[in-house]
């Protein structure tokens, strides 16, 4: 059965007992102590939970929760959210040892923050590709669930049981929420921070290509640059779109096994500004840490300067 993790059951302590956060740790510290510290700290926190009467897992119900993104949970089943589209993306082929078929990702938001839908359904695939969903209009999504993300955020799934009503009669979403993401220098980046960085491209490397569908052929661009904000700089890791966004090409495939193609764009690219958001992750072989880009946007140079002077 689905449980809650440690800062989620700090919350549900704090909320339901109306105990400090620094109350909640101390009686989790003692109870790694009593355990001689043989489980983990989530362990620890779950055993402090039960002792107070508090239930840290979602009971299976056929009844719809009906919840914000901010409210967003991997326990939760059958989930209804009401959200903006914000980006509809491309359907991508995929194939595993044990299925394959298309998968399509949106990006929505609420007054509570943005999340990405993820949508496996072939019946809601066929409507993405005939554009019914269109940036901008209001998406009601019924009995789905969701999962954290590589980011360190959540995500929506629509399996073969959800659905959507699009555009629903009386319904509306004012005003989007970004999802709350730090702004940080390179030289203060920590391992599973969720970051937004402004800095220049000064180093960029070939992009390689793997088989996403081998039946069609299709492949995926994975790009690795140097990123640099007068701090120290960094490895930035990249995939499909941002990959296009970044190098300015729309068919990556021109790049492949063409290498004087690829210098003329590298000597483009160098030295670009722009503001990264993503997680950063540590690479165990190299012993480093790398961010993994989820977004990017081009940087008023003047910005730029100023950021770099204010950190002198």
């Amino acid at each position: 059965m689905p449980t809650l993790n440690f800062e989620e059951i700090v919350t549900k302590i704090s909320t339901e007992k109306g105990l400090t956060r620094e109350e909640i740790e101390k009686k989790v510290k003692e109870k790694l102590n009593q355990l001689s510290d043989l489980i983990s700290k989530d362990g620890a926190a779950h055993i402090v939970a039960n002792e107070l009467g508090v239930r840290v897992y979602e009971t299976p119900s056929s009844t719809p929760k009906k919840v914000s993104i901010k409210e967003l949970n991997p326990a939760f089943k059958n989930v209804e959210l009401l959200v903006k589209v914000l980006k509809v993306n491309e359907i991508r082929n995929f194939k595993t040892s044990s299925r394959e078929g298309r998968v399509a990702n949106v990006l929505v938001g609420d007054d509570t923050g943005t999340c990405r839908l993820v949508v496996w359904d072939e019946k809601q695939i066929k409507e993405l590709e005939q554009g019914c969903l269109k940036d901008g209009c209001i998406l009601k999504v019924m009995n789905c669930y969701v999962k954290d993300n590589n980011f360190g955020g959540k995500e929506v799934h629509m399996g073969s049981q959800a659905s959507w009503i699009i555009d629903p009669a009386g319904a509306s979403v004012v005003n989007v929420k970004a999802t709350n993401i730090d702004r940080k220098f390179i030289k203060d980046l920590q391992e599973n921070d969720n970051v937004s960085v402004v800095g220049t491209i000064v180093q960029i490397f070939e992009p390689r290509f793997y088989d996403s569908c081998p039946q069609c052929n299709k492949k995926v661009a994975i790009l690795n640059f140097v990123f640099d904000d007068g701090t120290e700089n960094i490895r930035v890791v990249c995939f499909r779109d941002i990959v296009k966004q970044i190098l300015e090409v729309d068919d990556l495939l021109i790049l492949k096994d063409n290498a004087d193609k690829f210098r003329e764009i590298q000597r483009k690219v160098a030295g670009k500004q722009l503001t990264i958001t993503g997680r950063v992750n540590k690479n165990t072989f190299f012993n480093r840490l790398e961010l993994t880009a989820n977004g990017c946007s081009e940087t008023n140079p003047k910005e730029l300067a100023v950021e770099i002077e204010k950190n002198k």
